[in-house]
């Protein structure tokens, strides 16, 4: 293997090689590449950023942030059907992240809603076809992310145009590393394979509806840094299988420690080496496999920007308190849509078996009359 091609392999993966090294020269080497690979992904990941905000804004950092992990993300996993779609749809995915989160903030509750259940909807039909490959997370990841940091006036139009630059940039790295891929598999076939009784299209529907009664319930209670419940509900339900036992503990569990860590380091460094705790959680975050970990560490660069807003103590418990309130939610949500369901299809099993005997009987009726 080249050492580019170890650069390109997953944390966990390397840290399995590392694991599994025969001896420790090839032990070193695959350390040297998941530290050279983590090193790499943040300095780029700065460069990338602070170019983009620098064009067409600070304020549309957020939009550069999402730009950066979907071109991360869209290296290795595609759609699922033809690149041509693919990269139609991708624009089509671009656009509602632009719009849909600031346009919805201007309806009334019940038209944001739909606002929100459509585009959702949307963006899990168009990148989900294999929802275990994560696309989920990310592109509802970057839909939740920007209505926590809605633009408007020139600033919209700086988004905009950031996205234009976005989409061109992902579009082309999606088109040139997939095109050879599901050539025979077309947007229409996915959405013609579309049934309420399939697994993945229940998983859609849930996400798609408990994000949206989500964003309702915000209106009621307009939280400081509603994004942070949202990404906990989004964490929870987004997982495919459902695994909503472990990532509960885990989400509530890393967010209580990673907050609370990040309040003791804020409190024992200097001021002026504050800047580079956001870095320093980046390099850690790149060596890390685990949700837990991955979670605890992404409580210092939620709260550094929090801290500097709302104050060290009101920072950190508005992020525990927001995460624990979009866990609940988001299981309570779980249980009583798994309940409906079942519900529903109990119902629909019944009307079908009460057709089925009345078409019975009236075939029986001229059979009897006839002997």
């Amino acid at each position: 293997m080249r050492f580019y091609d170890a650069l390109q392999l997953d944390p966990a993966v390397l840290k399995d090689r590392i694991k599994k090294a025969p001896d420790g020269r090839e032990r070193l080497w695959f350390m040297t590449a998941l530290l050279v690979r983590d090193v790499l992904l943040v300095a780029f990941a700065i460069v990338f950023i602070l170019f983009l905000t620098s064009v067409f804004g600070q304020e549309n950092s957020s939009m550069a942030v999402i730009i950066f992990c979907i071109l991360l993300s869209i290296r290795f996993v595609s759609f699922g059907y033809k690149a041509k779609h693919s990269v139609i749809n991708l624009a089509a995915v671009f656009g509602i992240l632009t719009v849909s989160p600031v346009y919805a903030q201007h309806l009334g509750p019940l038209a944001g809603f739909a606002v929100h259940f459509i585009s959702l909807s949307l963006i899990l039909v168009i990148t989900c076809e294999y929802p275990e490959m994560g696309n989920g997370g990310l592109y509802l990841f970057g839909y939740i992310f920007l209505a926590g940091n809605p633009v408007e006036g020139s600033a919209l139009a700086g988004r905009a145009m950031m996205a234009l630059v976005g989409f061109g940039l992902c579009g082309a790295l999606l088109f040139f590393r997939h095109r050879k891929k599901h050539k025979n598999v077309s947007f229409l076939h996915v959405v013609g394979r579309m049934s309420i009784y399939d697994p993945k299209c229940q998983w859609q529907l849930r996400l798609a509806l408990g994000l949206s009664l989500l964003f309702l319930l915000n209106r009621a209670l307009n939280l400081n840094r509603f994004m942070w419940a949202g990404f906990a509900c989004s964490s929870l339900l987004s997982s495919y299988p459902v695994n909503l036992r472990g990532r509960l503990a885990e989400r509530a569990g890393g967010i209580v420690l990673g907050s609370l860590l990040f309040a003791a380091v804020y409190r024992h460094i200097p001021e002026s080496f504050l800047f580079m705790v956001g870095p320093a959680a980046g390099l850690c975050l790149g060596i890390c496999s685990s949700y837990f970990a991955k979670t605890v560490l992404n409580c210092f660069g939620a709260l550094l920007m929090a801290a500097g807003t709302y104050g060290l103590s009101a920072a950190v418990s508005v992020r525990i308190v927001n995460n624990l309130l979009g866990i609940a939610f988001g299981l309570l949500f779980f249980k009583v849509y798994e309940k409906a369901v079942r519900a529903v299809c109990a119902l629909l099993e019944r009307l079908k078996k009460r057709e089925a005997d009345s078409m019975q009987r009236e075939n029986q009726g001229p059979a009897g009359e006839a002997g």
